[in-house]
C-alpha cells in the first residue's frame, strides 16, 4: 500500500539540508575537456560505452586539439573534467593554478619529431638551422628541448615557430616549415600525406609521459561522490579496453581519425592503465626544473605530491595507487 505524502511532509522534506556526499541532480552533468590524444583513449571510451553513465553522470565531452587548450577550458571553469600529458599541468601550477590530479590513464611514447627528408633531414643533427614548429607549454615542447639537448644542439641553433597541432601538419606538408614537434595522431595525419618524403624521430629515453586526469581542486573538494564516479567510469573503462582491445581500437580510430592499419604500432606505444604511480611526481618536478629554468623563474617548486588526489581511486583500487 502506498503511503501518501502529506503537503507538510513533502515542505519538511524539501526543507532538509543535503547531506555529505549527496549530489544534486545539476552535480551530475559535467562537462570533460578532451584532448585529441591517443593517450587519452580510456577516457573516450568511458564516454563511448556508457561507463560515465553507468555511474550517473552526465557527461559532455568537448574534444580540443591539444591538452593544453583542453586544459584552458578547465581552467576557465568551461568544464569540470580533463586531461592531459603532465607537462601542462606542471605549468599551470608553476603560475599558481589550483588543480589536482585524480589519476593518470596511460604511460606513452607519443611525443615526436616529424621532418621533411627532402630538406636535407635523415638525422637529428640534421635539423640545425632549420625551421621547426613547437606548441609551447605542451609535453611535445618539452620534448623538444630535451631532443636538441641530447644532439648537442640548443634552441638558438634552429628557427622556433609557435604553432598549433593542426596547422603544423599543413604548414609541413605545404613546406612553409621543415618539421614540427606534436604527439599523435598529429604525427600520423602528416606522414599520411608526405609518405616517403617524412622521417619521424621519437622520444627513445629522452621522455615518456602520463595522460592526467585533473580537475579544478574547489570543484573536486566540493563534489567527491563526482571524483569518485569518475574513476569507477575509468575502471571499468580500463577493464573492458583490455578485455576488448580489438573493439577499442577501432573506437578510437574513427574518433581519430587514424587508419586501423597505423594504429597497432601507436596502441604498441601506450601502456594504458588508470593508475597514480610514484614516479609522477618526479617526472613533474623535473619538467618543473627546466621550466623554472626557461623563463628564470626564482620561486621555490611545489610540492608535487601534494598536487595530486589518490583518495578516491585509493578506494576504489589500492593497488593502482604507489605514492
Amino acid at each position: 500500500m502506498r503511503m501518501k505524502m502529506t503537503p507538510w511532509i513533502l515542505f519538511t522534506a524539501l526543507l532538509l539540508p543535503m547531506q555529505p556526499g549527496m549530489s544534486r541532480a545539476e552535480d551530475t552533468k559535467i562537462t570533460y575537456a578532451a584532448p585529441t590524444s591517443l593517450p587519452a583513449a580510456i577516457c573516450y571510451i568511458a564516454g563511448m560505452k556508457g561507463f560515465f553513465k553507468a555511474e550517473g553522470l552526465e557527461v559532455e565531452e568537448k574534444l580540443f586539439s591539444s591538452g593544453r587548450d583542453a586544459l584552458d577550458a578547465l581552467l576557465a571553469k568551461k568544464a569540470e573534467l580533463q586531461s592531459v600529458s603532465e607537462t601542462p599541468i606542471v605549468h599551470a601550477l608553476l603560475q599558481g593554478s589550483q588543480l589536482v590530479t585524480i589519476a593518470t590513464v596511460s604511460r606513452h611514447k607519443e611525443a615526436k619529431l616529424i621532418a621533411r627528408k627532402d630538406k636535407g633531414i635523415s638525422k637529428p643533427a640534421d635539423v640545425k638551422g632549420k625551421k621547426l614548429a613547437t606548441a609551447p607549454g605542451t609535453n611535445s615542447d618539452y620534448f623538444m628541448y630535451e631532443f636538441l639537448k641530447a644532439n648537442g644542439l640548443t634552441s638558438a641553433d634552429v628557427k622556433i615557430v609557435n604553432m598549433k597541432a593542426p596547422e603544423m601538419k599543413v604548414a609541413l606538408v605545404n613546406g612553409d616549415i621543415d618539421g614540427y614537434f606534436a604527439w599523435e595522431p598529429h604525427i600520423h595525419y602528416a606522414k599520411k600525406e608526405l609518405s616517403d618524403k617524412a622521417i619521424v624521430f621519437g622520444p627513445g629515453k629522452l621522455y615518456s609521459g602520463n595522460q592526467t586526469v585533473n580537475m579544478n581542486r574547489d570543484y573536486a573538494e566540493a563534489h567527491p561522490e563526482v571524483v569518485a564516479k569518475v574513476i569507477r567510469a575509468l575502471l571499468k573503462a580500463e577493464d573492458w579496453t583490455k578485455k576488448n582491445e580489438k573493439e577499442a581500437k577501432k573506437l578510437v580510430a574513427e574518433k581519430l581519425k587514424i587508419d586501423m592499419a597505423d594504429i597497432d604500432a601507436m596502441w604498441a606505444e601506450i601502456t594504458f592503465k588508470v593508475e597514480l604511480d610514484k614516479q609522477l611526481p618526479l617526472t613533474m618536478k623535473k619538467i618543473a626544473e627546466w621550466a623554472t629554468e626557461l623563463n628564470k623563474r626564482k620561486e621555490a617548486l611545489p610540492d608535487f605530491n601534494k598536487e595530486l588526489s589518490p583518495s578516491a581511486l585509493r578506494k576504489e583500487k589500492a593497488s593502482a595507487v604507489t605514492l
